[in-house]
Formats: C-alpha cells, structure tokens, sequence
C-alpha cells in the first residue's frame, strides 16, 4: 500500500507534538511548585458579625435588619505584601455586590478590618445568600477569593431590640394601638 505524497512528510508531527506537551507538563508541575513555596498574600481571615449579643458571642451569620443583634459583618485579614487594592462583595453568581475598598492601601504585615453593612451598593439590602470577598491586587495584578463565605439572612426583627437606648419594639407597638 503505497502513501501519498506529502502524508510522508508529516510522519514527525505526533512525536514532535508528544514531546512538545510532555515538555510543556514538566514546566507547569515546576512553576506550580515554586507558587507553592511562595508566601501567601493574604492570611489570617476570620469573619465575625457584629452587634450587641447577650452571651457575647461572635456568629458568622448576620442579618441587617436594624434591631442592633448581628447587624454588621467585620471582616479581618493581614495582608504580607504592601500593595493598592479593591476589596468587594462578591455574590453567587459573581457579580460585584458592594465595593468596601477602592484603591485603598494595604501595608504589609498588617491587620486590617473593613466592615459591610448587608447593603448593596444601590443601598438597599442585599438578598439571603452566601457572599464572598474578593481582593483585587493593582501591583501584584492578582485577584483573590478569601476563603470561607459571609452567610447574609434577611428577615424582619423579633421580641425587643438589642440596641441600647431604644425603646422596646412591643412597647412602642402597644403604645401606638393604644391612641
């Protein structure tokens, strides 16, 4: 069986492909391993919701609904290396939900905290879900996920309200039916 002319020539192309990616694996398992080595930028991240709780704890789960109990979001990292960055708001579907930071400066081995009010940029509040925080890095031109998410629920205020010096909401309510 004879081959035609000009198939012949190409008998080196499928070694020469096979070495090339063969060559190309290597140099991706060796630059992952040095990525590997490197510090992380970002450490240290722990969420916790803010507001007056009776026991003191810190839940991870807010709800910004007015009633002081868990209203606000803190979020804490230490950032390794001194760069300009945006820290957002990201939601399941990876749209930008609330800008905290823009172009703001982060010094290296330093804590930081930004607090999120539950609100979308638009001002209103945002829908139950889960969110993350992605911190765009200008200098190192880096785009990074914190780990973990921020559990946002919405609902209306129940019993009395946790903030200091404001009148119960079931006072308040009975003394308005009462007129």
């Amino acid at each position: 069986m004879e081959s035609r002319p000009g198939f012949r020539s190409l008998g080196w192309l499928a070694p020469f492909t096979i070495g090339l990616l063969l060559v190309a694996t290597v140099a991706a398992f060796g630059w992952s391993q040095r990525l590997k080595r490197e510090p992380l930028v970002i450490d240290r991240v722990e969420y916790r919701a803010l507001g007056f709780t009776a026991n003191g704890e810190a839940p991870t789960v807010f709800s910004p609904n007015g009633d002081c109990k868990r209203d606000r979001m803190s979020i804490h990292f230490r950032t390794t290396r001194s760069d300009t960055a945006n820290v957002e708001i990201i939601g399941l579907g990876g749209k930008t939900v609330r800008t905290l930071a823009r172009d703001r400066f982060f010094k290296r081995y330093r804590e930081h905290t930004l607090i999120w009010n539950g609100r979308r940029d638009d001002g209103r509040v945002a829908f139950t879900s889960k969110y993350r925080v992605r911190v765009t890095m200008h200098g190192e031109d880096r785009e990074l996920y914190l780990p973990g998410f921020i559990r946002l629920h919405r609902y209306s205020p129940r019993g009395p309200s946790g903030c200091p010096n404001v009148p119960n909401r079931s006072s308040a309510n009975s003394g308005a039916q009462a007129k």
